[in-house]
Formats: C-alpha cells, sequence, structure tokens
C-alpha cells in the first residue's frame, strides 16, 4: 500500500531546553529515514537548533554525492514556537516562506527576549499583530479540552487575521479521546474557515528518549521525577513516528495539508549572507566600478612608467574571480578600514 507523504511541521530539538530531548542531528536522520517530505525544527522563541539541523542535512547530501547515491528530498523549515497568553492559551508555530519571512521572524523573536528577564519571554494575544509575521505560514495549536465556543472564536480571529497563511493544527497522540477531538476540531475548522493540517508536537526522534524526556521534565520543574506525576508527558508517542502510523491516526487529507504548507516554504538558511557596509561605494558607483577605480588608481601609483602586462593581466584575473564570488565589498571595506588606519 502507498503511504500518503508527511512533513513534520511542530517539532522540537534539545535546543527548547528541558523540553526537547533529541538533538537536531538526531531528528534529521530519523526524519530521512522514515521519508518524510520535510521536518521542521521550531525550537521555543529560538532558531538555535536550525544551524544544527542545516549542517546535518548537508552533512548527508555531501555524503550522497561523494558515494554517487542520489541527494535525500528531506526539505528543513526553519521555524520557531511560542506560547501564546490569551483566555484560553495556544501554541503558534512560525514557518517561514522567504528570506524576508526569516527576518521578521529573528526580528519577532529578538523584540519578545529584549522585552522580558533573560531566559524568558511573553507574548500575548494582542501582541499578534498581522504584519509582525509577514512570510510566514502561521499554525494555530489549540488547547485540547478547550470550550467548543472559545475554540471557534479563537480559529476565527486567527484565520480573520492571518488569512490564506493561517493553519489549524490536529495532534493525535492515540489518547482515548482523539476520535472527539479530531470531530471538534473538524467542526471547528468547518465554522471558521480555518483548515486543518496534521503535526506531532514532536519532543524526540525516537520514544526510546521518553525517560530521558522525563527528567529534563524534572529538572524544569525542581522536583524528583517521582513527584513530578501529571506533569510528565503520559505516553511516548512525541516522536517521529512512522507515516503508516500517522496515516492510520489522520488520514490522507491532513497529512496532504502538511506537505501543502511545506511546499509554501522555500527559504534556505544558505541564503544569508554578510551584508557588507554600503558607504564603501560612493553614491552613483557599483561595488565592482569603484573597487576597479582604486585596483587601476593603485597599480598607477605602484607603476608609474606603465602597469606591466603580466601585471594588468593578474590584476584582471582576480578582478574577474572577485566578481564570480561577489566579494567586492568585502575588499572595499578592508581597503576603507586600511585608508583610515594609514591617515
Amino acid at each position: 500500500m502507498d503511504l500518503p507523504d508527511y512533513a513534520e511541521l511542530h517539532c522540537l530539538s534539545h535546543f527548547s531546553f528541558q523540553r526537547g530531548a533529541s538533538s537536531p542531528k538526531e531528528l534529521v536522520e530519523r526524519a530521512l529515514a522514515l521519508d518524510y517530505r520535510a521536518l521542521a525544527i521550531t525550537d521555543e522563541c529560538s532558531l538555535a537548533g536550525v544551524v544544527r539541523a542545516h549542517q546535518a542535512l548537508v552533512d548527508v547530501c555531501v555524503a550522497a554525492k561523494e558515494q554517487g547515491r542520489p541527494e535525500p528530498a528531506l526539505k528543513l523549515l526553519i521555524g520557531s514556537e511560542f506560547q501564546v497568553n490569551a483566555p484560553v492559551p495556544f501554541r503558534l508555530v512560525a514557518l517561514a516562506r522567504d528570506r524576508e519571512g526569516y527576518a521578521r521572524l529573528s526580528q519577532f523573536i529578538t523584540d519578545l527576549r529584549r522585552a522580558s528577564p533573560k531566559g524568558s519571554y511573553r507574548l500575548d494575544a494582542e501582541d499578534l499583530r498581522t504584519d509582525r509575521l509577514v512570510g510566514n505560514e502561521l499554525l494555530w495549536v489549540p488547547q485540547r479540552g478547550a470550550p467548543f465556543e472559545a475554540l471557534c472564536l479563537q480559529a476565527a480571529g486567527f484565520r480573520e487575521a492571518f488569512g490564506e497563511a493561517a493553519w489549524g493544527v490536529v495532534e493525535l497522540f492515540h489518547e482515548i479521546d482523539d476520535p472527539l477531538w479530531l470531530h471538534t476540531l473538524r467542526e471547528v475548522s468547518r465554522r471558521s474557515g480555518l483548515p486543518l493540517v496534521a503535526a506531532g508536537d514532536v519532543h524526540m526522534h525516537l520514544r526510546s528518549r521518553k525517560p530521558l524526556q522525563d527528567v529534563l521534565t524534572a529538572i524544569r520543574l525542581g522536583r524528583p521525577v517521582a513527584a513530578c506525576g501529571t506533569a510528565l508527558q503520559p505516553h511516548g508517542e512525541r516522536h517521529l513516528r512512522a507515516r503508516a502510523t500517522l496515516a492510520r491516526l489522520y488520514g490522507a487529507e491532513l497529512m496532504a495539508a502538511s506537505v501543502e504548507v511545506a511546499s509554501r516554504c522555500h527559504f534556505r538558511l544558505d541564503e544569508l549572507k554578510y551584508d557588507y557596509p554600503e558607504e564603501v561605494v560612493p553614491e552613483g558607483q557599483t561595488p565592482a566600478g569603484w573597487l576597479r577605480h582604486l585596483t587601476e588608481q593603485g597599480a598607477r601609483e605602484r607603476y608609474p612608467a606603465g602597469v606591466p602586462d603580466h601585471v594588468q593581466r593578474q590584476i584582471e584575473k582576480e578582478l574577474a574571480l572577485i566578481a564570480f564570488k561577489r566579494y567586492e565589498k568585502y575588499f572595499l571595506t578592508v581597503h576603507d578600514i586600511v585608508r583610515f588606519a594609514r591617515s
């Protein structure tokens, strides 16, 4: 039987301190083994885990290329999770669609962290202005067991605020009330117009990490494990699960929605490059043109009787390489520093 494709959109690594029990590398490798289409690393109010996840995926791709194997098709999504304070609390997951979305998400996290004591943050429902997370897919993760009418109002407000970028998340864990919760969310979706998508609230790559996850919870609460009671997760289902298991829980429609959300997110960390200062290039000039001007000026000063042919050939070769690598601003910045030092 062909299994539906799946993209995990809600996953914490151990960079969500005292919550996640697996490293980004372990999560990436497990998602590859399960043949997921995509994996989102969504640490709480943080982007700390995504760099390690990105490097782990790059390493796998490089190894595959060296061994003559096809590169894996897993897509890494960059995001973050937030606890939202409201009369009925809920969680928000933001996934960057593009570079602008990543920049806004980074600024959003910075603003929340700077406004609170170190190691904490506070996000109230009224702080979720629509302009703060443009360029992100936004997932509403409702509180299970919340009053039905409150869920409907919350979902409708979320849909109105974020439009086509808004999704309602269904997370099922083989609990006794799963069928009732799924029916409730389908009715909420029907009334509010908020489409539903499957996710796993992942805290570990394998079920066997549950004892470690319990210890992390105990550390967070400052109690012995035996005294944590219902504060511990009641089962080991918050791991990266096989697609056959997910298909039985969610069905093809909700799993297909997860792939649809992932398909909207195109941002990759390797798009980021250092932006050098603009002031090293005079107004009306291009970086390449100004670098050539300064190079030719320096060559005339060094060779007042005329630049030798072999030197000119070397200058052209190096300027071409710099242009190919787009490193003009780096050389202009170094020139500016040296000019200032000599002054």
